[in-house]
């Protein structure tokens, strides 16, 4: 101990003797080992650390699935037969997503909720922080859980809550409980938890009809079962229920799933529907893997690139090292023949190094904090759970076995250069052009290499990607996003029970907004394209195509006013938009999409053909087909094709509790239409709050958040590896020209001219330059792979993204080589004469 507390003072001594080393080590590091602390901290949270539940690791979501590999929620009576699956699972809980409008606590306003059945929180292993969860009894009982963050904004964290009403839809709700802080399943949304039964018993038919995918199930694994065993039996139960609705002779109608922020069948309860179809299947997924979603990839590629920025940063520490070896070398080499042991001076030169590792890591922790929250404070929709990436114990440990590991590894081969057993020819004067001098320059210009290798992975990696975003950002999405603002508003259910008063509502809001200057248009939808927001409709196409390759045809099906289409300017191809005349009593009337159209009649004229569709609230319909739009990207701009939808007019349907109201702004920025929609809104009926209120832009910057942080991270590494790279090539460019002052001066006086001089440096660093990209190149093309999933419209081994990074690294390597390379021109060659 007494060895090591010498060293540490002797260590700290040397360094605080050379400032302006200590410095630009510090920060060279720091740069490395910050990045390297701020992805793990993500990694960490989303990927390493379990899900706030008891044992987590025994949860399992289970999916509705289609032969394309679609995802969706479960019925009813798929719950119950799960729950007889008592080999695999010790409890099967379920749920659905839905909207309230709280009054009564302040201001109206819209609050994330969730259905459950009255086992989810025993599944889930989660109690309430006060109060009690709901039982069996209480199924359909208007009783409540709080979410903590709702129970301390509006109620003041007040214990006597328990026992009050609070007025959810115009409903009274007992408040039985409130959950405790931290807890938001199904998603950080959800403040108000209420029993399914209720949202069950407004549907009678979803207790016995398959048709209606509107729960989503969670499970809890058998003490011995596994994942593979559990979806063994889910497949079994699959074909029997295909069995079953194979031998079953009722007319198949339409399967309906609402989509919405919860996940499959959340976001708008149950929906009208009729038979399953055979196609079917029922899939387990770990509840953690479905919660990341597509995540885990993209994180993992990030750590790797910050691990390749550490490697950089410890390349040119390691120059640095070498340098100042080179100056101690003498030093080492008389305290060797003083008696010194070999391994206390290694010991004592890593123990420096180790230092400075520990000052960049005490630096680093600071940068990666401000780094990673601004990231997250700009695109907090880019990772899953990110309300819990911090710094924690684990993070603080990683940093200091990194700042360890990295101490060691940049520090070691300087140590055993400066402590090399040639005392005589360390106390000789070692000239660049002796042994040690040639080896280690050698030694600096593998570094070098290394750097420029690793820069340029990095550097193709951030030019697919940049490429990739700007490929995404040129897709058309089908409609005109500029100038366009969408406000969401789901009507309380207890002022607005009928499909009239349902209607006059949004009429009397539409005729609000027409009346101002400021709006240029103005429609109502069902489902906003790009919003997450979908309603599905599955049909069987046969009796409109007798050879339609699948068994079953998905469509997106929305109920939109006359001047929806024009508001957005989708383009109308074929027939007509919706007009006034298409209202009640007239023929029904559907547009379709070019993708549906094609896909039921690609050698027709789809203008007057019938789609039948219904369910049990409407009973079978046949609607005219009277005009054809250009496909939209409705999920997401990176879909791999459109998918077909159909539009029917709102003026025909009954009343839509929830709607969209798009509006077009004369006045340039869509959002100074705020005003003019809450003004409207609160003309027709003060109590009712609005719920999103968003720009089709700020829509696609959602849609593309997750990208963007990708790029911008993987950008910001690359620059980083570019800078050190290059600072490690100037760095040892420079320290050549000191090194070889004699040499170049006695080239000089011999008839060397400047530019000769400046070619020699300039060369010997392009070598260097040209092998790094070479094995750049070659690692990159193995590396890319990896982002094969995070690329949209672009290859990953795109060769012009290839040979534009190379070139630009090889142009700043050419200048960071030429600035020091010049300075050589500048020798005097009598003086290095008289040195000589």
């Amino acid at each position: 101990m007494e060895a090591l507390l010498q060293d540490l003072r002797l260590a700290v001594r040397q360094l605080v003797k050379s400032p302006a080393f200590t410095a630009v080590a510090v920060l060279t590091l720091a740069t490395g080992i910050g990045a390297n602390t701020a992805i793990f901290s993500a990694v960490n949270a989303v990927l390493l650390r379990p899900l706030p539940y008891p044992h987590s690791d025994r949860l399992v979501e289970v999916t509705s699935t289609t032969p394309e590999g679609m995802r969706f929620g479960v019925s009813y009576p798929d719950l119950l037969d799960l729950r007889g699956l008592t080999r695999d699972f010790t409890g099967v809980a379920a749920y659905s997503t839905e909207r309230y409008n709280l009054t009564g606590a302040g201001d109206p306003r819209e609050v994330q909720a969730a259905f459950v059945t009255a086992d989810l929180f025993d599944v889930l292993g989660v109690q309430p922080h006060i109060g009690r969860p709901f039982t069996t009894a209480q199924d359909r009982d208007p009783v409540a859980l709080l979410g903590y963050g709702l129970w301390a904004t509006s109620f003041g964290s007040d214990p006597a809550i328990l026992g009050r009403s609070i007025a959810l839809d115009g409903k009274s709700y007992t408040v039985i409980g409130v959950m405790p802080a931290g807890f938001h399943f199904p998603d950080d949304d959800i403040q108000v938890w209420t029993p399914v039964g209720g949202i069950l018993a407004e549907e009678p038919q979803a207790l016995s009809n398959r048709g209606f995918h509107a729960l989503n199930a969670v499970a809890r694994l058998a003490p011995q079962a596994t994942t593979a065993q559990a979806q063994g039996d889910l497949d079994v139960l699959a074909k029997r229920l295909a069995a079953d609705a194979a031998s079953d002779t009722a007319p198949r109608r339409i399967i309906a799933m609402g989509g919405g922020p919860g996940g499959p069948g959340g976001g708008g309860g149950p929906r009208a529907g009729s038979s399953p179809f055979a196609a079917l299947g029922l899939s387990a997924t770990l509840l953690r893997d479905a919660a990341i979603g597509d995540v885990r990839v993209r994180l993992w590629v990030l750590l790797g690139a910050v691990g390749l920025v550490l490697l950089i940063a410890c390349a040119n520490a390691a120059n640095l090292l070498l340098a100042r070896a080179a100056a101690r070398r003498r030093e080492m080499a008389i305290r060797r023949a003083l008696g010194a042991d070999r391994g206390r001076l290694i010991r004592q030169l890593l123990t420096e190094s180790v230092l400075l590792a520990l000052a960049a890591a005490a630096l680093g922790l600071g940068i990666s904090n401000w780094g990673l929250d601004a990231l997250i404070a700009l695109w907090p929709r880019a990772l899953p759970r990110s309300t819990e990436v911090g710094l924690d114990g684990t993070v603080l440990a990683f940093t200091v076995l990194l700042a360890v590991v990295t101490g060691i590894a940049f520090g070691l081969a300087p140590a055993l250069r400066a402590t090399a057993p040639r005392i005589e020819e360390a106390l000789r004067d070692d000239g660049a052009g002796s042994g040690s001098g040639r080896r280690r320059r050698r030694l600096q210009g593998t570094l070098v290499v290394a750097e420029v290798a690793l820069a340029l992975v990095l550097l193709v990696g951030a030019g697919l990607l940049v490429r990739s975003f700007i490929a995404l950002n040129r897709v058309n999405p089908g409609f005109d996003t500029q100038d366009v603002l969408a406000a969401r508003i789901r009507l309380t259910p207890a002022r607005y029970p009928a499909a009239p008063q349902q209607k006059e509502f949004f009429t009397n809001v539409l005729a609000s907004l027409a009346a101002r200057p400021d709006v240029a248009a103005a429609g109502l939808t069902g489902t906003l394209p790009l919003s997450g927001n979908m309603r599905i409709v599955a049909f069987d196409p046969h009796a409109i195509r007798p050879d339609f390759p699948d068994p079953v045809m998905i469509a997106l099906s929305s109920v939109v006013t006359p001047d929806y289409f024009t508001t957005l300017r989708i383009p109308i191809r074929r027939g007509r938009g919706f007009t006034a005349e298409d209202r009640p009593g007239a023929p029904l009337a559907v547009v379709v999409s070019a993708r549906f159209a094609r896909d039921l009649w690609p050698d027709a004229d789809p203008i007057g053909k019938q789609v039948p569709l219904g369910g049990p609230r409407t009973g079978p319909r046949l609607l005219t087909v009277v005009g054809v739009v250009d496909d939209l990207r409705s999920a997401s701009l990176d879909e791999a094709a459109t998918r077909p939808a159909l539009y029917t007019s709102a003026l025909q349907e009954d009343g839509q509790p929830e709607m969209w109201v798009v509006m077009r702004s004369r006045i340039g920025s869509p959002l100074r239409l705020a005003g003019a929609i809450r003004d409207a809104v609160r003309l027709s009926d003060p109590q009712q709050p609005i719920g999103d209120l968003v720009s089709l832009e700020q829509l696609i910057g959602r849609q593309t958040a997750a990208r963007r942080f990708n790029t911008t991270l993987l950008g910001v590494f690359a620059a980083l590896a570019v800078v050190l790279a290059l600072v490690g090539i100037y760095g040892v460019t420079s320290y050549a020209v000191a090194q070889r002052y004699r040499e170049l001066g006695i080239r000089m006086a011999l008839g060397a001219k400047p530019q000769d001089v400046v070619r020699l440096l300039v060369n010997e660093s392009l070598v260097r330059v040209a092998a790094g990209v070479g094995i750049g190149v070659a690692i990159a093309l193995v590396a890319t792979r990896a982002l094969s999933t995070m690329l949209f419209g672009v290859a990953p081994q795109d060769a012009g993204t290839f040979a534009a990074t190379a070139l630009l690294l090889g142009a700043v390597a050419l200048l960071a080589t030429w600035l020091p390379a010049r300075r050589a021109t500048r020798v005097d060659p009598m003086v290095a004469l008289r040195t000589e």
